[in-house]
């Protein structure tokens, strides 16, 4: 019987492991579109409907443990994160649940058949799961934004150049871009148009994207605005700054890598060289030692 159960968990696992591979790219909610479509009855397909169901039920009780202050937390998280397939807070919270009472009934399993630190091993990890992957998915964004931006900046300053006027400008270049940074710029445009300042809509980018590389941008054109600098030439002057930042990044990163490389591969060729060593010396001593036990 303990085996029957072992072998049915395993089973399990690898179903739910699969599940989980999907969720790295995507969360398995693409029909839920708001909290108006999910209460029309809308549910969505795939692999992810299983724990969408089994979240469905225990949603209200995790809205109710996370509080007001938590879930406007979750809610600045999931905009930083670009809402990603347009998650919404109860559908994040319900995604959750369905993770976490899907891991206490694997725990429960595993406790059951002898394996009581597994089961908390599991749980723990479902527990997380959603909140690791909406990191994740958050830094991602970030470091694409990174990416774009100072191509970004380089049309803009060309279209600047050519006459058009700044807002006219980002919108124009926002139309030939796809991407969370020209989904950013034509939110602030948006802003601007229901009569936020450039200043504060701009500061609201900066908030959101949480990028070091749109803060200097943000920064600089706030002051080349005040210093009354010419906006090409302070938009060619602003790219050129956040290329050199990138490509310090990008040396930052390449320092830390060369690191875990070194242990990783520390950790991968000691343990085999020193049994390569062990068994050469065991076989060349192997009569002395026969004769130490004979």
């Amino acid at each position: 019987m303990t085996t029957l159960l072992l072998a049915l968990a395993s089973a399990g696992l690898v179903v739910l492991g699969g599940v989980g591979l999907r969720l790295l790219r995507t969360t398995g909610l693409e029909s839920v579109v708001d909290v108006v479509a999910a209460a029309d009855g809308t549910r969505p397909g795939g692999s992810g409907a299983i724990i969408d169901a089994v979240g469905s039920r225990f949603q209200r009780s995790l809205l109710t443990f996370y509080g007001t202050r938590r879930l406007g937390d979750l809610d600045v998280r999931l905009r930083r994160a670009g809402r990603p397939e347009a998650l919404t807070v109860t559908s994040y919270v319900q995604r959750q649940a369905g993770f976490i009472v899907i891991g206490a009934a694997a725990g429960a399993l595993f406790a059951m058949v002898g394996q009581p630190v597994l089961g908390a091993v599991l749980l723990v990890a479902f527990v997380v799961w959603m909140d690791l992957w909406l990191f994740l998915v958050g830094r991602a964004r970030v470091e694409q934004i990174d990416r774009e931006l100072p191509d970004f900046l380089d049309v803009l300053g060309v279209t600047v150049a050519a006459g058009l006027s700044f807002r006219q400008a980002i919108e124009r270049v926002s139309e030939f871009h796809d991407g969370p940074l020209s989904q950013e710029m034509q939110t602030a445009l948006r802003e601007m148009a229901v009569g936020v300042t450039r200043r504060e809509a701009f500061r609201g980018v900066r908030d959101r994207t949480r990028s070091e590389s749109v803060g200097s941008f943000v920064t600089a054109l706030l002051q080349a605005e005040e210093l009354g600098v010419p906006l090409s030439q302070a938009l060619n002057d602003i790219a050129a700054e956040v290329r050199r930042e990138r490509a310090q990044q990008v040396r930052r990163q390449a320092a830390k890598a060369s690191s875990k490389v070194a242990l990783v591969v520390t950790a991968t060729m000691v343990p085999g060289a020193l049994i390569l060593m062990m068994a050469g010396l065991v076989l060349a001593n192997l009569d002395t030692i026969q004769s130490l036990f004979g």
